[in-house]
């Protein structure tokens, strides 16, 4: 604890060193002066300890301002209150008598800093506070306010002006902000810089790497403004052209790569699962690090994504059964090996599953079902087995067995406009 700057607040007849804990001014040595009339307005001292005696809990310190207001203690203060709860006296070594009667008697702002003394000079301890009756019966209570107007000295104004670089992967990405540490020579704590952006989400945190990509560096640069008032900071401005780059063009690009990337990520050849969400293929096959949430708040956003960056064959086809699937009660379905997906289409007397693929020339299958959310949900279970077992045995086995009504409808790629028309049409007709 030795060499710590701390503030010593008073209220009344109490000095703390936290917020919580409260010192009397027997266990404070003031003097019967402070102890006999109290603070007249919140105070605090801005003390540095010179001597920690741990098993007594006792501090020896010097004064380095008298100041009159209220005051927040420092972060860093705060983390240490446990320690500070165990110190039960505080021995001064000096108390200057303009800074003590300023204190306890003023009410305007003041902030003193006691000149520095010879204490083995004999002519300084007239200046130093003293307990002598005959030294206070000097004092004219009655005209103490007079010492709020007298020579005060002014906390020196700092200024930190500096440019630097800090890595991307020591940003955090916050709402509508990014956030770092930095250490500044002027100051005795790391504190905490912060620059806005509106268009950034925390979401973005888990992706930032995409971003020093999309932004071709590894760094941002960074100027930053401080305004320090004694050792105060009054405040702190900080801008990054990196940053201030990021909208919602740098967003999409970065969303992009990486949906991408994950597209070509294998899938294990031991995977069981036939049939996922798209929420579910997007979280597992992103390491489950990246949440679709991140970029998607709507999956059939996520769909329209995945099959523009593909380039399927059958993009307009499944744009169109995208525009018609009931998002309301059932969520899409996206199936590997064939890459596919299954819709649900609801008519006007029947719901309608249908199976469609990316790319291979196969046809589109269509289950009828009745028009009962109850039961949609067995029926979808069933065709869940019918897809496990083509994955098994192929479609011809189960094209063979004919156990269920089921409609196939086939592609025709002699001419793209022309086979989307007819194949659009035929659909139309057997979603009664």
């Amino acid at each position: 604890m030795i060499g710590y700057e701390l503030v010593l607040k008073f209220h009344k007849n109490e000095a703390f060193l936290t917020d919580d804990f409260a010192l009397s001014f027997d266990e404070v040595e003031l003097g019967e002066l402070a102890k006999n009339q109290g603070f007249k307005n919140p105070a605090f001292w801005l003390i540095e300890v010179l001597i920690y005696e741990p098993t007594e809990g006792r501090i020896n310190v010097k004064v380095l301002s008298y100041n009159i207001g209220e005051t927040n203690l420092s972060p860093f203060q705060k983390s240490i209150a446990n320690e500070l709860k165990n110190v039960r006296r505080i021995i001064f070594k000096g108390i200057d008598t303009h800074g003590l009667l300023n204190t306890l008697y003023g009410s305007a702002p003041f902030n003193y800093i006691p000149p520095k003394k010879n204490i083995n000079n004999e002519s300084c301890k007239e200046n130093s506070y003293s307990y002598n009756t005959n030294v206070r019966k000097k004092i004219n209570f009655a005209s103490s306010e007079k010492y709020t107007n007298e020579i005060k000295i002014e906390p020196t104004k700092t200024y930190i002006n500096e440019t630097f670089y800090i890595p991307i992967k020591k940003v955090r990405f916050q709402h509508e902000r990014v956030s770092f540490d930095k250490k500044f020579d002027q100051l005795k704590n790391t504190i905490e810089l912060t620059i806005q952006n509106d268009n950034i989400r925390e979401e973005f945190d888990a992706v930032k790497n995409y971003f020093a990509n999309v932004l071709n560096t590894k760094k941002i640069q960074v100027t930053v403004s401080i305004v320090l008032y004694g050792d105060q900071i009054t405040s702190i401005e900080a801008n990054s052209p990196e940053v201030e780059k990021i909208n919602k063009e740098i967003i999409e690009t970065v969303k992009f790569v990486f949906v991408k990337r994950v597209l070509k990520k294998k899938i294990p050849t031991e995977n069981e699962k036939t049939l996922f969400t798209l929420e579910e293929y997007f979280n597992n096959y992103s390491d489950g690090k990246v949440k679709m949430k991140t970029f998607y708040s709507k999956e059939q956003d996520l769909l329209n994504d995945l099959l523009r960056i593909t380039n399927t064959k059958h993009y307009r086809h499944l744009r169109f059964l995208s525009s018609q699937h009931a998002y309301d009660t059932m969520r899409l379905r996206f199936i590997l090996k064939p890459d596919s997906f299954v819709f649900l289409i609801e008519g006007t007397h029947h719901c309608h599953f249908i199976w469609e693929t990316l790319n291979t020339s196969e046809a589109t299958y269509i289950w009828h079902a009745e028009k009962d959310k109850q039961k949609l949900p067995i029926t979808f279970r069933k065709i869940e087995e019918i897809i496990n077992q083509t994955r098994v045995q192929g479609k011809t086995a189960y094209i063979s067995s004919n156990e269920d009504k089921f409609r196939r409808i086939y592609h025709d790629y002699s001419d793209i406009n022309e086979g989307f028309v007819k194949w659009k049409g035929e659909l139309e007709n057997v979603l009664t």
